[in-house]
């Protein structure tokens, strides 16, 4: 049974306008440890930091509780690809004591961009109760 669906819609100027203010600064806002290897080795800085922040604040909104909330800080939040691509969120040591306390079995990510925008989908599902 979905519990929560959250959507984010991000404009990469406004990315990169704060990424060139801030530089690597803004980057580890956003990012947690693993996530920053990738962001290293990435071809588009700004692209890469706009999706992470779109699936971050979609999964904070599908939760029902918005970043920065409950220790829902987006460099606390881990989001991988398996080997098709598809994203994924790390269940860590943030997101399992919240998902178990919101009674969330299933997290579903979706992430999308054009040239100027970047987007996330997050559906999250219980199995019926509360």
């Amino acid at each position: 049974m979905i519990r929560g669906l959250g959507i984010d819609l991000v404009e990469n100027f406004r990315i990169k306008k704060i990424y060139d203010h801030y530089g690597y600064r803004f980057a580890k806002k956003i990012l947690d440890n693993d996530e920053i290897r990738d962001f290293n080795i990435s071809n588009n800085k700004v692209s890469f930091l706009a999706k992470r922040f779109a699936s971050k604040e979609a999964l904070s909104k599908s939760l029902g509780l918005g970043l920065y909330r409950k220790n829902l800080y987006p460099n606390k939040i881990r989001i991988s690809h398996d080997d098709y691509g598809k994203p994924f969120f790390i269940i860590n040591e943030t997101l399992s004591p919240l998902i178990n306390e919101l009674k969330v079995t299933s997290i579903h990510l979706s992430i999308s961009d054009t040239s100027h925008y970047s987007t996330a989908i997050v559906i999250t599902e219980n199995n019926g109760s509360s």
